[in-house]
């Protein structure tokens, strides 16, 4: 189980928090220890962009940092709300490269407290799967989890006993907006550019999945939470707010990307289940899921409703119950 970033575990309280840094939303979670382990109190999502104008150039712009101050704020504010003692912090893609990104965890922690852990991809991969892992059944065969982020994108390759295989890779879909622009809506042409890239990007992973052969797609995060939203939309129901996965084929997935491709962002906007600040870059998303189907020869996709920050609380309780 990986090391988690607090450096006081014997002072955490019955509730903590987590905050997870993204490059495109910083993601909360209140949970507490039971007799079962961990008990989810409250989860928060809000938009940041800490990687907008800046992420390529490897800087977190001026107006990026207030942004996430200010979110870390209003997430330390929600915690305190619910009696939390504890924050603990995970920065990800966007702190890990940006060359202000340790003046950002100096100011967290000055101003508001908030101790962040900058963690490499690895270690990112790691948390996911121990969060995935509680939503999702592993069986004997190889499962691919995929988590898209706004800097990143990290693949873990399990079965229920074992990690097999991980790997984090710098194609997260605010990275490929600003490395590929396309037009509204995006041509075939350019659809055709970012499949050639991340093909390019990812030979290290079809190799793997060549030769493993995992029966299904576990994606998890932002895209895949909105991807699961509209899936669920697309079969006339809404996805229960208790819901922490849900399986669909990769003919029902084809056949949504290619419409969804199809939109402009004004069209893209009255999706149902899909959020204002995910518009833009999920045409990215898709065509990198859409990719990974096609390497792995792969007709099966879960959604997990959990993924970093459920990891680190997992491995919290685990390491304080020991």
């Amino acid at each position: 189980m990986p090391t988690c970033p607090h450096e006081h575990m014997s002072e955490l309280s019955p509730r903590a928090a987590i905050i997870d840094l993204g490059t495109n939303t910083f993601n909360l979670l209140v949970f507490e220890r039971d007799e079962a382990g961990l008990r989810i109190i409250q989860s928060a999502e809000l938009p940041v962009f800490l990687g907008k104008g800046g992420i390529e150039q490897g800087r977190i712009t001026d107006e990026a940092f207030e942004r996430g101050m200010q979110a870390l704020r209003m997430h330390k504010s929600a915690a305190l709300e619910h009696g939390v003692t504890i924050i603990n912090g995970f920065g990800t893609s966007m702190l890990r490269n940006a060359r202000n990104g340790e003046d950002f965890v100096r100011r967290a922690k000055q101003e508001l407290g908030i101790a962040i852990r900058i963690i490499p991809g690895d270690q990112e991969a790691e948390l996911i799967l121990a969060g995935v892992r509680q939503a999702v059944a592993f069986g004997p065969q190889p499962s691919l989890v995929m988590d898209i982020g706004g800097g990143s994108t990290e693949f873990i390759l399990a079965t229920e006993k074992a990690l097999m295989w991980k790997r984090s890779f710098e194609l997260g879909v605010t990275r490929l907006r600003e490395r590929i622009p396309i037009s509204d809506p995006i041509t075939v042409e350019e659809e055709a550019r970012i499949a050639a890239h991340l093909d390019d990007q990812l030979e290290a992973l079809y190799a793997v999945v060549g030769r493993q052969e995992p029966h299904v797609l576990v994606g998890s995060a932002g895209s895949f939470d909105s991807l699961a939203r509209i899936v669920s939309a697309e079969r006339g129901e809404a996805l229960p707010p208790d819901a922490v996965t849900l399986t669909f084929t990769a003919l029902e997935f084809d056949a949504l990307k290619d419409g969804l491709l199809r939109l402009d962002r004004t069209e893209r906007l009255k999706v149902p289940g899909l959020p204002e600040h995910r518009v833009d870059t999920l045409p990215y998303a898709l065509i990198q899921i859409d990719r990974v189907l096609i390497a792995g020869g792969i007709r099966e996709l879960a959604w997990s409703r959990y993924a970093l920050k459920e990891g680190a609380a997992v491995t919290l309780v685990v390491e304080r119950l020991h």
